[in-house]
């Protein structure tokens, strides 16, 4: 069950105006408790915040499994940047190959200055299998054949195609209903 924004402001004032008037030294910044992880009694550290009581609010861990639990979280997070420079350069590889694949420039206006703006427009878009992008991590064989119902457009050119299908079926549909 959610707290309402105004039950959230009420309680967040009252553990502000306890951290404000409790002196530090009236209380002890560690107590002994049960750990959450290894379930042993230890130390575990004050919070730095009140509960709306005014009672000092303690760590759920105590202090040996809390720093193995940052440095898990932290490991974790660098692990999953690295995986994602990874993933990013790999993908940028396989745009550069498939870009390469057909020439390396637009092929309605020759545009061939950065890459991020080339983009692969499906001829028919009833055959298409898959994004591009979504088939980077498939074998090259596989990249070919979705190649192959593709035309290379810079993002202008790519956007006026789009706008003239646009075109094309508004002036169908007006016909149908006519």
């Amino acid at each position: 069950m959610k707290n309402s924004p105004e039950t959230l402001k009420k309680r967040n004032e009252l553990k502000r105006r306890w951290k404000e008037q409790t002196d530090p030294d009236s209380f002890p910044h560690q107590i002994l408790k049960k750990c959450k992880d290894c379930g042993e009694v230890k130390l575990c550290a004050w919070l730095s915040s009140f509960t709306q009581t005014g009672r000092p609010e303690y760590k759920a861990r105590c202090i040996e499994c809390h720093n193995a639990y940052l440095r898990k979280r932290n490991n974790l997070a660098k692990t999953k940047k690295l995986r994602n420079k990874r993933v990013r350069r790999y993908s940028i590889r396989s745009k550069q190959r498939a870009v390469d694949f057909f020439g390396g420039k637009c092929q309605r206006c020759g545009y061939s200055k950065s890459i991020c703006a080339l983009t692969f427009h499906h001829r028919n878009p009833e055959e298409k299998e898959s994004d591009i992008g979504a088939l980077n991590r498939r074998t090259w064989s596989k990249i070919v054949n979705e190649l192959n119902k593709c035309d290379l457009l810079c993002f202008n050119c790519h956007m006026e195609v789009h706008e003239e299908l646009n075109k094309q079926k508004r002036e169908e549909q007006d016909e149908q209903t006519r």
